[in-house]
C-alpha cells in the first residue's frame, strides 16, 4: 500500500545558510539605507511645503488685487455718477431764478451741521476744498486723513412720491420754474408751468479718512461720504470703501485745469478731472511698490508693501 508525502509546515534552516550569511541578509534595511530613504523624505516634504506656501501667497496676491480693484471701480463710480447729476435741477432751464419756502442759499463754501443751507447752495453744483477739509464743518478733523475735498449737487433723478418727510427739502421743477421746500410745506410751494415734478434735493461730498478698520496694525484708509439727510442737513460722515487712500480732484475753467483753490467762480467750472488711488488693505510680505504715482498736484512714491492701482476720469459737468 503507497503511502502519501506530506508537505512540511516549516523551513528547514541548513548549516550552509548560517555559514554564508543568507539568514542575516534577510533581515531588513540597514541604518544607512534608512538614513538616506529618510533624508531624501525630508527634501521632498521641504519641496511640498514651499510649493504650498508659494500657492497661498499667490492666492493671497490674487485676492488683494481683485479686491482693490473692486473697491477702485466701485469709488469712482459713485463719484463720477454724481458729477454727472450735479446742477440738474429737474430739468429747470434757469436755476437763477429757483425760489419757494426755503429757496436758494448764496454759497459761502460751508457745510454747517446746524442748518439746512448746505444743500440750498444750488448755484453751486460743484464745488472742491485742495488737500484740506479746514471751513467744512460736517467733516470732523479727527476723520478727515489726505486730499481732496469734492462735493456736488443736484436734483434726484427719480420723481418723489408722497408722503414726503417733514424736514427733508425738495425740489418742484417746470421748464421755467422751481420751488426749494421742506415735505411739510409742499401745498404753498406750487408752479404754474406743466409738466411739472417733485423730486429730493441731493448733496454729497467725498473725501479720505481713517477707517474704522485695521490690518497688522495700520489703520486702513476709506473713501467718507456727507450726504444731504432727511432732515435737511448734512449727515454723519459715513465710510463707503476701504483702501481707497488719495483722491485728487482738478477742475476745467476756460479750458486750463486748476486747483480748488485757484477756482475763482465755480459756476464757471465745465469739466471735473478725478485720481483715486486705491491700495490693498494689508500689507504683503515680499512685496515692495516702489512705483511713482502722478495725481494732479500730487507725487507719491510709497515704497511700501501695499500693492495699489490708481484710477483717474475727466467728467462732463452739467452748464
Amino acid at each position: 500500500m503507497m503511502q502519501r508525502n506530506k508537505t512540511r509546515p516549516y523551513t528547514v534552516i541548513s548549516k550552509r545558510d548560517i555559514d554564508t550569511g543568507t539568514l542575516s541578509r534577510q533581515r531588513g534595511v540597514s541604518i544607512v539605507e534608512l538614513m538616506v530613504a529618510m533624508t531624501l523624505g525630508l527634501f521632498l516634504l521641504a519641496a511640498l511645503v514651499q510649493i504650498l506656501l508659494n500657492g497661498k501667497q499667490a492666492f493671497g496676491s490674487a485676492n488683494y488685487l481683485s479686491r482693490l480693484q473692486e473697491n477702485g471701480r466701485i469709488a469712482s463710480n459713485l463719484i463720477i455718477s454724481d458729477l454727472k447729476r450735479a446742477g440738474y435741477m429737474g430739468g429747470n432751464s434757469n436755476i437763477t431764478d429757483i425760489s419757494g419756502s426755503e429757496g436758494q442759499v448764496t454759497p459761502d463754501d460751508t457745510c454747517d451741521t446746524a442748518n439746512n443751507t448746505w444743500g440750498r447752495m444750488i448755484s453751486e453744483p460743484v464745488f472742491g476744498l485742495n488737500e484740506t477739509s479746514a471751513g467744512y464743518g460736517c467733516i470732523p478733523a479727527g476723520t478727515y486723513l489726505r486730499g481732496d475735498v469734492v462735493t456736488m449737487r443736484y436734483a434726484s433723478p427719480w420723481i418723489a412720491q408722497p408722503p414726503f418727510n417733514a424736514n427733508q427739502l425738495y425740489l418742484r421743477s417746470s421748464l421755467f420754474e422751481g420751488r426749494i421746500f421742506k415735505g411739510s410745506d409742499e401745498a404753498t410751494n406750487t408752479v404754474l408751468d406743466t409738466p411739472q415734478s417733485v423730486r429730493e434735493l441731493i448733496a454729497y461730498s467725498y473725501f479720505i479718512g481713517d477707517s474704522t478698520r485695521t490690518c497688522n496694525g495700520d489703520v486702513v484708509p476709506s473713501l467718507f461720504r456727507v450726504r444731504l439727510d432727511d432732515t435737511g442737513q448734512p449727515s454723519l460722515a459715513e465710510e463707503l470703501l476701504p483702501g481707497v487712500e488719495n483722491l485728487q480732484v482738478q477742475y476745467g475753467v476756460n479750458g486750463q485745469y486748476l486747483d480748488a483753490d485757484a477756482v475763482g467762480t465755480w459756476a464757471d467750472v465745465d469739466t471735473v478731472r478725478l485720481w483715486l488711488l486705491v491700495r490693498s488693505e494689508c500689507g504683503e510680505s515680499g512685496f515692495v511698490d516702489g512705483k511713482t504715482y502722478n495725481l494732479g498736484d500730487q507725487v507719491y512714491v510709497p515704497n511700501d508693501d501695499f500693492r495699489r492701482q490708481l484710477y483717474s476720469s475727466v467728467v462732463m459737468i452739467r452748464n
